[in-house]
């Protein structure tokens, strides 16, 4: 599966090189204040996609966090005390008797 997660980055990562060679224009970008600047298409697209991508990222991280604590605190929870154990020493065999006898 890591083999097809680097083939996929791979691609996508001539496909944005092959876009930024065919496309590096300058176009006109306008600023909150109201200003006008000239930027490179590809640069461009690029402070769009990270400005999409990380609070995204910071969002999955601090799930991650969350659940991870959570997970830890849910095993603490559960864990007996030390010493002991949820399984009995031996286990006895359930004797069934047939049916219709």
């Amino acid at each position: 599966m890591t083999i097809l997660r680097w083939i996929m980055l791979t691609a996508l990562l001539v496909a944005f090189l092959l876009l930024s060679v065919a496309n590096w224009t300058p176009v006109p970008f306008r600023l909150p204040d109201g200003a006008v600047i000239s930027i490179r298409l590809p640069l461009l697209l690029g402070l769009a996609f990270f400005a999409g991508w990380l609070p995204t990222w910071l969002y999955y991280l601090g799930a991650m966090a969350s659940f991870k604590r959570k997970a830890a605190k849910a095993g603490r929870i559960a864990d007996p005390l030390p010493g002991t154990s949820r399984l009995p020493s031996q286990a006895q065999p359930t004797i069934v008797p047939p049916a219709g006898a």
